[in-house]
């Protein structure tokens, strides 16, 4: 083993994913009994829907949830009004495939990403509890009990994907600093109904006693029922106190409770560390930071820490640089912070943000989300600007690269993240010189690196024998021409977690080459 991941919620699973499709020995434990029920967080937001397309389960994930739910708001009986849900998202684009938040129960995520990592010969550990950690300089030693039984294992790293309760975190003593607020509370729980259509999502937003809202959960039979508790609320509400609460505030008797599958009570809890890392004790998703459900941001900002860290250890592992692992925290702990930030003002507003509020999706869609000060980045020349485009528009080092679409050497169409999908780095061309480099890194780094060369149009003839380690393709429509602010022969270095590592407006070999490397392991040519 060379991995413990301590947790098997979604940020867990992706960790595991991500390290098991680069060939580490990774081992998945969770304490408890087995998978969870309820649907706890449920949306997902483009920039996450864009990573499990890279990680290959991004099918099953649209099958299981949907885009499009308009919220119908009442008072008592009476509709005030029905609008889309992300009425101000754009339609999907060549950069951005996916541009609205998809709703889909948090347990049907993890069922998906469960399947993934069984397809890698991994299975969750269930009711294994982690008791004690210990460290030095090589190795983690980690004591693990299952069925009254103990036993200790090693490991080069630990990752603490446990929530917001952290056994790592807590056996490393790293603080969780900020509070919990115990005079607000929030019943989530799933319950099967009648008197109510599956086709919006139903809100009473002042409602006598607090807002309700009723959720239809996509490919189910039930409802998310979300409401406003008081502070001394007791926690264990039977099936008759759920049905009273919903009947007094919908003022409605023809909404029935049938069933109640899973119920929790959330209370205001905003708080994150002060470092992600103890030397070989890495911490992701909820163990790190907690926050407001405004926004459906938790689980999507687990998932990307967890995307940020996988690539990076599976590299160190293989011999690259330890300086790639203090990365993790330079760039993901600035984004727990603004997520933070967020949350709790979408929260104070909108008092926990039940049903996103229009003008909001630019903040909460994470598609702008970047590490400008990243000290993995490196941007060389001078980026020009494509005519008619606003300042600003080209894609500098630390941004998410976006993708395009494009046409192979035979003239079929394809999408630049189609180049991307997978555990490896993309080196982009624009330009015969760039060409040239991404060529020669793809030839020096086959394991490691996938190099693309966009013509700009059919007629450049750029013969592929050239270039054998290239794919070639035509920006036929110019959007990746204008999508990532190309005049000129631009060279790119896309990191495997798709954020652009390298811009260079003058390209050239000897920087391009000491670039990658301090990305990959050091490996012999």
């Amino acid at each position: 083993m060379q991995v413990l991941v301590v947790g098997s919620g979604p940020v867990g699973l992706v960790a595991a994913c991500e390290l098991a499709r680069r060939g580490v020995a990774v081992r998945l434990i969770d304490a408890a009994d087995g998978p969870p029920v309820g649907s706890r967080g449920k949306g997902l937001q483009p920039r996450t829907i864009e990573l499990l397309d890279d990680l290959g389960v991004v099918g099953q994930i649209l099958a299981a949830g949907r885009f499009r739910l308009p919220v119908r708001r009442y008072q008592g009986t009476n509709i005030l009004s029905t609008s889309e849900l992300n009425a101000e998202a754009q339609e999907p684009g060549p950069a951005t495939p996916y541009t609205r938040t998809m709703l889909i129960p948090q347990w049907r995520v993890e069922e998906v990403l469960r399947e993934k990592i069984a397809s890698y010969g991994i299975a969750v550990e269930y009711g294994s509890r982690l008791e004690n950690l210990e460290q030095d300089d090589n190795v983690v030693h980690a004591a693990i009990v299952r069925e009254s039984k103990s036993e200790t294992v090693e490991a080069s790293y630990v990752v603490g994907c446990d929530g917001a309760s952290s056994m790592v975190r807590k056996l490393v003593g790293i603080k969780f600093l900020g509070e919990t607020d115990e005079t607000t509370r929030m019943l989530t729980a799933d319950i099967e109904l009648s008197g109510l259509d599956r086709d919006f999502w139903h809100w009473w937003p002042d409602s006598d006693g607090g807002l309700l809202a009723l959720c239809p959960l996509a490919a189910t039979s039930s409802f998310q029922l979300q409401t406003i508790l008081a502070a001394d609320s007791r926690g264990d509400l039977s099936r008759e106190e759920i049905q009273s609460l919903i009947s007094v505030r919908s003022g409605r008797s023809d909404i029935e409770v049938r069933n109640v599958l899973w119920k929790s009570i959330w209370r205001s809890n905003v708080r994150m560390v002060d470092r992600y890392r103890n030397g070989r004790v890495f911490l992701a998703g909820d163990a790190a930071h907690v926050h407001s459900p405004a926004g459906g941001l938790g689980m999507n900002t687990g998932i990307q820490d967890a995307y940020n860290l996988g690539w990076k250890i599976s590299h160190v592992l293989n011999g690259a640089h330890e300086h790639l692992l203090d990365t993790y925290e330079e760039e993901r702990l600035p984004v727990a912070a603004d997520v933070l930030g967020l949350s709790s003002k979408l929260h104070s507003k909108h008092m926990a943000g039940i049903v996103p509020k229009e003008g909001q999706s630019r903040d909460t869609l994470q598609l702008t989300l970047s590490y400008p000060e990243s000290s993995l980045n490196e941007n060389s020349g001078e980026a020009s600007i494509v005519e008619g485009f606003p300042p600003g528009n080209a894609v500098r080092a630390g941004d998410r690269a976006p993708d395009s679409q494009i046409l192979d050497a035979d003239g079929k169409a394809l999408r630049i993240f189609d180049f991307f999908r997978g555990p490896h780095i993309t080196v982009l061309a624009f330009g015969r010189q760039s060409l040239q480099i991404a060529n020669l890194l793809a030839e020096r780094y086959p394991r490691y690196v996938r190099s693309l060369g966009l013509s700009f149009s059919v007629s450049e003839k750029i013969g592929p024998s050239s270039y054998p380690a290239t794919t070639m393709a035509v920006d036929h429509l110019g959007y990746s021409r204008r999508d990532y602010g190309i005049t000129g022969d631009v060279l790119f270095v896309i990191r495997p977690d798709g954020y652009v590592g390298m811009r260079s407006d003058k390209p050239n070999e000897t920087d391009a080459l000491r670039y990658v490397s301090q990305l990959l392991p050091q490996i012999d040519t």
